[in-house]
């Protein structure tokens, strides 16, 4: 945008900031033209009194700053309303439906849970139960669906027998699928593969996994050269 039609930034002012007794002040301000704003504490509190004064000086070293940002924000929120909106094309409108039918059936699905409900199975502490799936997901052991401020862990992900442990294999899986989103992930996972023969590879985590890696890294080299 021209920087002729933006708005003009205020020109930055001095702050006479005076501080003592009232009456002193007062004297000094007696024949001053200025705008004043004064700030008058009647508490006995004298190191209260001197913070709050601190704060207010320091405020006052931003306000101008402050106050540009909030005019330039509102000349943009200005913009942005005289500006027509530019509609998705048919093609981008049918894959968005498809998207969010994708999610909704994934999270339909039963299939992922919160940290709280993996802690219960694998009696981890209660204390803090997203503690242990968190650090597994900051190892790469697992992955999550963010969803909601909410991190959705994959059971299929879990070996349910070893107390609500990753796979070994998915360690493996996810290095391959490290350039997948985790929505494209879980997408992954849950979708027909025809290197496996039209199965999903979260239905041979545990019967055939080295042929799920073959068809990981297969899909990895498509991401690469797509």
């Amino acid at each position: 945008m021209p920087s002729a039609i933006r708005p003009k930034r205020t020109n930055r002012r001095h702050w006479d900031i005076q501080e003592g007794v009232a009456q002193e002040i007062a004297a000094s301000l007696k024949n001053s033209d200025a705008e004043t704003l004064v700030f008058i504490s009647h508490c006995d509190d004298r190191e209260r009194t001197q913070t709050v004064f601190e704060t207010l000086k320091r405020a006052s070293e931003l306000i101008d700053v402050l106050i540009d940002k909030k005019r330039e924000h509102s000349w943009e929120a200005l913009i942005a309303a005289l500006t027509p909106d530019i509609p998705l094309s048919s093609n981008r409108v049918i894959e968005a439906k498809m998207l969010a039918q994708a999610m909704k059936e994934i999270l339909e699905s039963d299939e992922f849970v919160r940290a709280a409900d993996i802690a219960e199975i694998g009696h981890f502490s209660k204390t803090n139960p997203s503690s242990q799936p968190n650090r597994w997901k900051k190892s790469g052991q697992i992955f999550a669906l963010p969803y909601k401020g909410v991190d959705l862990y994959p059971l299929y992900a879990l070996d349910l027998k070893e107390g609500a442990r990753p796979l070994p294999i998915m360690q493996s899986l996810l290095k391959i699928l490290a350039e997948k989103d985790d929505w494209q992930k879980a997408f992954w996972f849950g979708s027909m593969n025809s290197y496996l023969k039209n199965k999903m590879p979260k239905d041979l985590l545990k019967s055939k996994p080295q042929e799920v890696v073959r068809a990981a890294e297969i899909e990895a080299r498509g991401i690469q050269h797509g």
